[in-house]
């Protein structure tokens, strides 16, 4: 079980609950107690005392200040938040059944080392400034802690568990000595983080009290290895309970979100009753004889324990070896997606690569050796409050650094493709010609080509918002008169199907940025190589490595570069926004304004509007006539209203229309309603087939190359291989089974013949991992493929029609564009790289262009923001709806969230709603100051 985390609502039923439970353990007691900065400022020290939390719970503090706010003259304040941490169960077994109490000790110091985790990063309150508000950090908590020993549940014993609920009172103190309210978001974007410093702590003690551990999931889940199987699982009932009602609502812990998995523990959690623990302790023990752990059995359990304790403890240099490895570990992993990223999350991710290995305390201060030495350095962590601690690291930095100075020293370097005149002619007479098919040229447009046309520059930009025709007018006016010089004129993108979209408008050769940087651009058989020309679509998409790499080429080869994008639009998966830091450096950039995409002019004032950062108005233009707006609170039933309006449609308003999802669980479930109700109209065929897809599990260059990054049923793909004992390349493998601490994964080929393979020899970087999930299919389906499959001429992204399936042999019949066939054999590891095309992600929808669009967005989902919804509804020619749970919190959401991405050499973050963000001086992280 990870760290939970419930918002407590009438303060005087949480007094009620914390003051009668069971605090005693045999005959010693083990007492509530205060904790955190904000309880020592507040003087709170040892045991709550009760009639101080019940103040504290109404908001009524110690020293006098009084919080809330005062609604229609009545008082409001919010108590506070229950965050329980709870031990494993083996961890339970051992220090309750078999008596081993130093685990109860390790308990409550894993505890305080997770609540200080949480309290320097997720304590934060807000501070109106007139009419903005400012969200500051404060790194002070006042929490009462409540330790306790049972799990709620039906039965008349309760089982063994140690927990302890952490009430973090809604109080905290800013540096000015001002008492406020906390706010909520941090927490509950930190549970998981939190729940894993809690499981690494005490997973490092445990092994420091001689237990050995295995790692059994996510979030540092772990089990004491001398606790079998039968006894763990003799003493789960309540864990089985909420398995059994989650079953029963069609949900698992796998697929059930927080939210839902803490409803259902409420709703089957037995009343609050007196328990005698001495009695308690003797049916464990009654239970545990029965399955064999007989009180010798338990003895010999822990004195074995406590002599490999006394025999050996990793040392402090050893720890520090490892924490300094793991802080390396996770900057590397971090750093490949995010340019900048919150010390919390550095210290989470090389904790749980350090897992049981060294404690926290040693990641902090590696953290702070690392920054000493300038293999990171401090920033302000990106979309947080001022005072939130980020890094950014040292190849971050110098990699963006070199992609400015190459493009600065780009300029004025070539000779430009046409003079003045020569350029408004070229523009005057494709202007005439896109005249008589009825398309008018715009004065960005004009003015965009004929700078390109005469740039001397070996970098250009073109910025252009969505829909501002950039393509059909600029880069294919600029393409053909490159041709017309002598130029080979390539197509860019950083996916096959953008780079083929653009090759198709401009007449190019299409390539991926990754293709052309691995392995550079194919070459005329004979004579003389022509100039070249590299137009990059969806440049914004580009991280700083591969953007500074493809300059790096393009110098080398004397070949121009036009990147072309919107900087509004989403940015990379990779670190850095290389686009807008060019522009921002003051690279050549002809910006298109005028949106000429939307046929529909309420459609498109909604599009202007969202781009303007004004959401509100933006609603209304969709209400006016160029969409809708859709509120249900309820999930399932607002899935059904969208599901059942895109079934309504004509199939081929069906094909012309994008159905969008900010999450991958978000999909999934979309995916599902409307097949449910394609199924009912007789859209898709009665019967149905089965199939395993292949979903790439997203790894990092750091996480292929770890051994602990694969889990047993993982198929493995090889880029390259085949010598030397390597892998094969293209074929699949499965991962049979782990070893950690060796480095190694056994792997097994398609005729499961093993094989050991060490992925931290480099060959991990050509490893793609994939999990198998289960899909069904009929006839009439929609797919996506993808993974680029060149051979089949098969692009990742691409979509196809099930034709006909043949569940015997596993074979799919699919329509593609054009009135092509494919037969896909789902045998074949090759073809099993497809997934439903009914949703898209927005991130994945990005340069798409159809009719109508149906988005749905949750406005508490985190990732919702200004660019998201942008490119949401900017896709849409005539009509976009959105269906949400609370429009007017979406419309704050939105405005409140830029979505801009931070680059390593920034200076501050991009404005997101509040106030650019510094770092004080100095910043002191667990215990350690560091110098900013």
């Amino acid at each position: 079980m990870v760290a939970t985390l419930k918002e407590l609502t009438n303060p005087d039923d949480a007094l009620g609950y914390y003051e009668a439970d069971d605090y005693y353990v045999g005959d010693a007691k083990a007492p509530s107690a205060w904790h955190g900065r904000g309880a020592a400022k507040l003087g709170l020290r040892g045991e709550v005392e009760p009639d101080t939390f019940a103040d504290m719970l109404h908001g009524r503090l110690p020293e006098g200040t009084v919080l809330g706010t005062v609604r229609h003259g009545e008082r409001q304040h919010r108590p506070g938040w229950d965050l329980t941490c709870s031990a494993p169960k083996s961890v339970s077994v051992a220090a309750l059944v078999a008596g081993d109490r130093r685990l109860l000790d390790a308990h409550d110091r894993a505890v305080r080392v997770a609540l200080d985790y949480a309290e320097r990063h997720a304590a934060v309150t807000r501070i109106r400034h007139g009419k903005t508000v400012e969200r500051v950090a404060t790194n002070s908590f006042a929490i009462a802690t409540f330790p306790h020993f049972t799990a709620r549940e039906t039965e008349e014993v309760p089982d063994p568990q140690v927990h302890t609920h952490c009430v973090i009172l809604n109080a905290t103190c800013d540096d000015d000595g001002t008492w406020r309210s906390a706010e909520t978001q941090p927490l509950y974007a930190l549970q998981m983080a939190v729940g894993a410093v809690y499981h690494q702590q005490l997973a490092a003690e445990a092994q420091r009290l001689g237990y050995t551990v295995t790692i059994t999931g996510e979030n540092g889940l772990f089990q004491i290895d001398a606790i079998t199987p039968e006894v763990h699982e003799a003493f789960s009932n309540r864990s089985r309970q909420i398995e059994a009602a989650l079953d029963s609502r069609g949900q698992s812990r796998a697929s059930a979100t927080a939210a839902e998995k803490a409803v259902v523990a409420l709703d089957t959690r037995a009343p609050k009753e007196a328990v005698d623990h001495r009695q308690l302790t003797a049916a464990w023990r009654e239970r545990a004889h029965a399955l064999g752990f007989t009180e010798d059995v338990r003895r010999t359990l822990v004195a074995q324990a406590e002599a490999r304790a006394a025999e050996a403890s990793p040392g402090t240099r050893a720890r520090m070896r490892v924490a300094d490895q793991a802080v390396a570990w996770a900057t590397a992993h971090i750093g490949e997606r995010h340019a900048v990223f919150a010390a919390a999350a550095l210290e989470r991710e090389a904790g749980d690569h350090a897992f049981g290995k060294a404690f926290p305390s040693d990641i902090v201060a590696a953290i702070a050796r690392a920054e000493r030495i300038q293999d990171i350095v401090i920033r302000a962590a990106p979309g947080m409050a001022r005072g939130v601690v980020g890094f950014t690291t040292r190849d971050a930095i110098a990699t963006e650094e070199r992609m400015l100075g190459l493009e600065r020293a780009g300029r004025g370097t070539l000779d430009p493709l046409a003079d003045h005149f020569d350029a408004a002619t070229i523009v005057a007479r494709a202007e005439a010609a896109s005249a008589k098919m009825g398309h008018a040229w715009k004065d960005g447009q004009r003015a965009a080509t004929k700078a390109l046309l005469v740039s001397t520059n070996s970098v250009a930009g073109v910025q252009g918002s969505a829909g501002t025709a950039k393509t059909t007018t600029v880069l294919r006016v600029y393409a053909e008169a490159a041709k017309a010089r002598g130029h080979t004129v390539r197509a860019l993108a950083p996916t096959a199907t953008a780079a083929e979209e653009l090759a198709r408008a401009i007449g190019a050769e299409p390539m991926t940025v990754a293709l052309m940087l691995t392995t550079g651009p194919t070459t005329t058989p004979c004579g003389p190589p022509k100039p070249e020309i590299w137009m990059v679509d969806e440049a914004s998409m580009s991280g700083a490595r591969d953007t500074e790499a493809l300059l790096a080429q393009a110098q080398n080869q004397r070949a121009r570069v036009v990147l072309v994008g919107d900087v509004k639009q989403l940015g990379s998966v990779a670190a850095g926004r290389a686009f807008g830091q060019l522009q921002d450096a003051g690279m050549e950039t002809h910006k298109l304004a005028e949106i000429v995409r939307q046929s529909n002019p309420d459609t498109r004032r909604a599009v202007e509007h969202l781009l303007a950062g004004d959401a509100e108005t933006a609603f209304v233009a969709l209400d006016d006539g160029g969409g809708e707006v859709i509120q249900h609170a309820d999930d399932d039933v607002r899935r059904a209203r969208l599901a059942r309006d895109f079934a309504r449609l004509s199939r081929q308003e069906r094909a012309r229309t994008l159905v969008l999802d900010p999450t991958r669980e978000g999909r999934q479930a979309l995916t599902d309603a409307i097949r449910a109700e394609l199924v009912r109209d007789g859209t898709l065929g009665t019967r149905a087939m089965t199939v395993l897809v292949l979903e790439s599990l997203g790894l990092t260059e750091a996480q292929r190359a770890r051994a602990a990054s694969y889990r047993p049923g993982t198929v493995l793909t090889f880029r390259q291989g085949g010598e030397d004992g390597a892998p094969r390349r293209n074929t699949g493998y499965r991962v049979e089974a782990v070893d950690a601490e060796a480095g190694t994964v056994r792997l097994l080929d398609p005729e499961d013949k093993p094989f050991l393979w060490f992925p931290g020899d480099g060959s991990g970087a050509q490893a793609d991992a994939f999990a198998e999930v289960e899909k069904e299919l009929r006839t009439g389906d929609r797919i996506q493929f993808t993974r680029n499959n060149y051979a089949a001429k098969r692009l990742n992204g691409r979509t196809a029609e099930v034709l006909a399936i043949d569940v015997k042999e596993g074979l799919v019949v699919v329509g593609m564009k054009g009135g092509k066939r494919q037969t896909l054999d789902m045998t074949n590891v090759a073809d099993r790289h497809i997934r439903p095309a009914w949703v898209s992600t927005i991130h994945a929808a990005q340069g798409a262009t159809c009719d109508r669009v149906m988005v749905h967005l949750k406005s508490f989902r985190r990732n919702v923001d200004a660019n998201l919804a942008y490119v949401a509804v900017s896709r849409a020619k005539k009509h976009a709806s959105i269906y949400t749970d609370d429009r007017k919190r979406l419309v704050a959401v939105i405005e409140g969230r830029d979505g801009a991405q931070v680059g390593a050499i920034d200076e501050m973050l991009v404005k997101t709603g509040a106030a650019a963000l510094t770092v004080p001086e100095p910043v002191v992280i667990g215990g350690f100051a560091i110098d900013a």
